[in-house]
């Protein structure tokens, strides 16, 4: 595996303070305070600018520069849609059950979510979680969608819950799906997982339409 260019660590931890709500929507991101802070030119954190645009977390305006983007509400439906026919398409694609060697990352992603101690760690790998189901698949350009829809999908979940107070807990649907698959039951976590996405308890039910 490659080591991470400095424009993607850039990237990863603007999309970071972003998530979390470090970087408000709105807020306009300056190149120069970003070059100073990470000891480099303009160049790589004029690519990682441009990462975030692809991400969908960040805009560029004529004459307003780059700014974080805003945080619509009604996102929250296209995302739960995408991630339920992307994520769902990506483990259909098992046949049987996945060796030890490919449920490494499935299985250390459940074991962080279960010692998260806050909000910020939980959600963490609630996306490791789902991005290392998505790369049972194979599919790099799938799994890199899934990831990125996940981004969006912990922006929304910090927005509705950083101001409540947070309990550490266990991520029972994970579990579940994690132990069909060692059993092979690929269409019984096929069926956990779809549930699991949209019968989440950050977003209600009636967002079916």
């Amino acid at each position: 595996m490659r080591e991470p260019t400095l424009a993607e660590k850039v990237a990863d931890e603007l999309t970071h303070r972003i998530i979390i709500g470090e970087l408000k929507a709105g807020e306009r991101l300056r190149q120069e305070v970003f070059a100073h802070e990470f000891n480099t030119s303009h160049v790589p954190i004029r690519e990682a600018f441009l990462r975030l645009e692809i991400r969908r977390l960040a805009i560029s305006e004529p004459r307003r520069g780059v700014r974080v983007a805003p945080l619509d509400s009604h996102d929250a439906l296209e995302i739960v849609r995408m991630r339920g026919a992307l994520e769902v398409m990506a483990l259909r694609t098992q046949r049987g059950r996945p060796n030890t060697r490919q449920l490494v990352k499935v299985r250390a992603a459940l074991k962080a979510g279960d010692e998260a101690s806050d909000l910020v760690a939980w959600e963490a790998a609630n996306r490791a979680f789902h991005t290392a189901m998505a790369e049972l698949s194979l599919m790099p350009r799938l799994v890199a969608t899934v990831a990125d829809l996940n981004i969006a999908f912990s922006r929304q979940v910090f927005a509705k819950e950083r101001a409540d107070s947070w309990q550490p807990r266990s991520n029972h649907d994970h579990q579940r799906i994690y132990d069909a698959l060692c059993n092979g039951d690929i269409e019984g976590a096929v069926t956990l997982l779809e549930n699991h996405i949209w019968a989440g308890e950050r977003y209600p039910s009636q967002m079916r339409a």
